[in-house]
C-alpha cells in the first residue's frame, strides 16, 4: 500500500475508534482489526476512484485540444482554398487583360471572420417633462384645404 492510502486508512480508523469505548480486550482487538481492513479497504477504493476521475479529466482536456486543432485546421484550409481561388482568378484575369477582374479577387483571400458583436446597451429612456413650448418648436404642418370636387 503507498504512504497516501496508508495515512488515510489510518486516519479513518482512528476517527472510528475513537468514537467506539467500553468494550472489553477480546471483543477491542477483534473490533481493531475489522475496522483497520474496512479502513483500508476504504482508503483503497478512494484512490482508484480518484485515479479514475482523474484520467477522465486528462481524456476530455485531450478531446478538447483536438477538437480546437481540427477546427483551426478547416480554418486554414478554408483559408488556402480561398487564396488559391485568389491568385488562379488574378491570373486568369492577367490573361484575359481584364484590369477589374485582376483587381477583385485580390481582395477575396482574406479570411471571413465572424465579428463577435457586443450586446447592445439599452436606450436610455427619456423621463424628463418636456417644456410647454415643445409645441412651439415643432415644425408646423402645412395647411391643406380641401377643395370640393364638385365646386
Amino acid at each position: 500500500m503507498k504512504n497516501d492510502t496508508k495515512k488515510l486508512a489510518e486516519q479513518l480508523s482512528t476517527a472510528i475508534l475513537s468514537k467506539l469505548s467500553g468494550l472489553n480486550e477480546k471483543s477491542a482487538k477483534k473490533l481493531v482489526k475489522s475496522v483497520d481492513n474496512a479502513a483500508e479497504a476504504i482508503a483503497k477504493k478512494f484512490t482508484k476512484l480518484q485515479k479514475e476521475e482523474a484520467e477522465v479529466k486528462e481524456k476530455d482536456a485531450e478531446k478538447a485540444a483536438k477538437k480546437l486543432k481540427k477546427q483551426a485546421e478547416k480554418v486554414q484550409e478554408k483559408q488556402s482554398k480561398a487564396a488559391k481561388k485568389a491568385t488562379e482568378a488574378s491570373k486568369i484575369a492577367l490573361v484575359t487583360g481584364d484590369k477589374k477582374a485582376a483587381a477583385k479577387p485580390a481582395a477575396a483571400p482574406v479570411a471571413k471572420a465572424k465579428p463577435v458583436a457586443a450586446p447592445k446597451a439599452p436606450a436610455p429612456k427619456a423621463t424628463a417633462k418636456k417644456p410647454s413650448s415643445a409645441k412651439a418648436s415643432a415644425a408646423p404642418k402645412p395647411a391643406v384645404e380641401e377643395v370640393p370636387a364638385g365646386e
